[in-house]
């Protein structure tokens, strides 16, 4: 079911398999940064991922902008944590914010006239949810244990995705851990004093979320 989302914010969707070979073919449309950055992997898939990510991202800003995505300049603001120049991407002197997350197959690229963040992760195995749970809100790792276990890994995941898409909307990730904010693991996600989270759906097996930064 499509999710209602508000004003101009957009979500797009891309398969990696389905786009590798154009992305490809569209590599020279990218800047040195995001050239060395695809050199740096060893395996082809994750270069195919990151291109196909990075491509589909510069299409559509280039679509949404009416500008060549080859003339796009893409920066990053100071991290928050560290100031260093590697925090949130933005486009420099451009009224438009975005952000980008891939899992596997999937690539999804949110845009919105507010600072987003966008995340999908494959529902993790339940070891992996024992060994995490523990990083998470109080209130969240309560709900969790009152789960049934077959339950908790797919309540686990729209957990950390709504976490990760705040965190990435501010600039901060997981910086400061992954306590706050407390977005629950219910089948709604909880409201927060300073953004508007939603649900996306994704074909089985993934989940996924998308922040909007209102404060």
């Amino acid at each position: 079911m499509p999710v209602a989302l508000p004003g101009q914010t957009r979500v797009w969707t891309a398969s990696v398999a389905e786009n590798a070979a154009a992305a490809t073919a569209r590599r020279g449309e990218l800047d040195r940064a995001e050239s060395l950055r695809a050199d740096g992997f060893r395996r082809f898939a994750d270069v195919d991922r990151f291109l196909v990510a990075h491509v589909c991202l510069r299409d559509i800003l280039g679509t949404v902008l009416g500008t060549p995505p080859a003339r796009l300049i893409i920066d990053r603001e100071p991290c928050v944590a560290c100031g260093g120049p590697h925090g949130r991407p933005y486009l420099p002197g451009r009224p438009v914010h975005f952000s980008l997350a891939h899992a596997g197959d999937l690539v999804l690229v949110a845009v919105a006239p507010v600072p987003v963040g966008v995340d999908v992760e494959d529902v993790p195995s339940d070891a992996l949810v024992h060994e995490t749970m523990t990083g998470l809100h109080e209130d969240e790792r309560a709900e969790l244990l009152d789960l049934p276990r077959p339950a908790r890994p797919a309540a686990f995941a729209r957990c950390w995705t709504r976490k990760e898409a705040v965190l990435k909307s501010t600039g901060q990730g997981l910086s400061h851990g992954a306590r706050l904010p407390y977005v629950g693991t219910a089948a709604e996600p909880a409201r927060t004093s300073a953004h508007q989270v939603y649900d996306l759906p994704v074909p089985p097996g993934r989940v996924a979320a998308l922040a909007l930064w209102t404060a």
